[in-house]
């Protein structure tokens, strides 16, 4: 805990530049390095976990687990699945507790819950954190998750949930499950002999297809995005489950709510027909809508096309038509203004003018692109360079 002085010089510089505190004198009696990562870690999680930046009594601890910890928004929606899934009143465990922010919300839903973290820097702040919160009852352990495994018992659990650490000992980031600690791979029969439920956090850049073939029982698969940016996918296994999983996919937005999610079986989904746009349908006035990255992960595009009434541009072009303005789609949409050919004579006419370019199945990078006409960035304006079902290679003049 920190003294009076040190209590006292975090409060009255919450909002202030860390970096400038740093560079400034050290009052008499503070402890200047706890103030600058309780400071900065209240100022993290203003943004990231609202409820800790307004809990008084909260201590942060260094600014990596904050940044690897899970978004509020993105841990009650986890939460809020398993409450669905498994009720009330079950028991669970968070192996690599981390922040303890997955298994605070996690466990409001639970009579039993335990916490388990190796780093004992992270489990001091969780025993604070969670007394502040009002969860003083979650039991705490200091152990690897392997000799937390190691100590439980066949069926002693309903759930388990881990968030493998994705960065190598030099801080590379890893994305195969089995190199990230714990190994979920193999490990896995031993979590699903304690608990029917297991729920695994990974990179939001994880092969899907890979990791469907090195667990075994996945039930569902989420890819959990938050205001437009994938940040996680969530693999749930389930003891004896040996049929095709569900892919859902959702994007959160910055008050908490999600969108509309897309789901589906990947068989499902196949079995689809795939609506493509004709390039003569593309008049102006008409709709093109992009779907955000965690529904790009997905590659649910057909169940998209069927649920939102709209058609691709081409098969490998994951943008969508519509003569009117699609409802609830999972992503931006624009009106098209016009239809730039793919040529020099067209092209000049775009050079040193302002918008905000990307480009959709197109040979061409976007930053590539935006060198070769000049392009300043920013503005009302769009252009997607994409192809069209035709094969014609063309900028779409689009506005929000």
């Amino acid at each position: 805990m920190a003294n009076n002085l040190t209590e006292q010089f975090i409060r009255e510089h919450l909002t202030a530049d860390v970096r400038t505190l740093a560079l400034s004198a050290r009052p008499d009696g503070v402890d200047m390095q706890y103030a600058l990562t309780q400071i900065s870690g209240w100022q993290a999680a203003r943004l990231k976990v609202p409820l800790w930046a307004a809990t008084e009594g909260i201590v942060y601890p260094k600014h990596l687990s904050l940044e690897q910890c899970t978004s509020q928004y993105i841990a009650q929606y986890k939460a809020s699945f398993i409450e669905s899934l498994l009720g009330s009143g079950f028991k669970m465990a968070d192996i690599t507790g981390g922040m303890g922010v997955d298994c605070f919300f996690i466990s409001r839903s639970a009579s039993q819950v335990y916490y388990n973290e190796m780093s004992a820097e992270l489990c001091d702040c969780a025993r604070a954190n969670f007394k502040a919160l009002g969860r003083p009852e979650i039991e705490i352990s200091c152990s690897t998750a392997e000799d937390y495994i190691a100590s439980l018992t066949p069926d002693s659990l309903d759930l388990i949930y881990l968030d493998p650490a994705r960065r190598g000992d030099a801080g590379r980031k890893l994305v195969s499950i089995s190199d990230c600690q714990p190994d979920t791979v193999a490990l896995q029969n031993d979590l699903l002999r304690i608990a029917p439920n297991v729920m695994v956090k990974l990179s939001p850049m994880l092969d899907i297809s890979r990791a469907l073939t090195e667990l075994k029982h996945v039930s569902h698969v989420f890819i959990i995005g938050l205001e437009g940016e994938c940040k996680e996918i969530t693999l749930l296994m389930l003891r004896g489950f040996k049929a095709e999983p569900t892919i859902t996919a959702v994007d959160i937005k910055s008050d908490g709510t999600p969108e509309s999610a897309v789901s589906s079986a990947k068989s499902t989904d196949s079995a689809l027909p795939l609506p493509i746009a004709k390039p003569e349908q593309l008049q102006l006035g008409t709709f093109i809508s992009e779907p955000s990255a965690p529904y790009m992960k997905s590659a649910l595009f057909r169940t998209i096309a069927a649920s939102t009434g709209t058609a691709l541009l081409h098969p490998d072009t994951h943008l969508f038509w519509s003569k009117e303005k699609p409802e609830k789609f999972p992503g931006r949409t624009f009106q098209l203004v016009g239809i730039i050919p793919f040529d020099k004579r067209s092209l000049s006419a775009l050079v040193k003018t302002q918008a905000n370019l990307s480009v959709r199945n197109f040979p061409e990078s976007a930053p590539a692109l935006q060198r070769r006409l000049k392009l300043r960035d920013g503005g009302p304006r769009y252009l997607i360079a994409t192809t069209l079902s035709d094969s014609r290679r063309v900028l779409l003049d689009l506005t929000k």
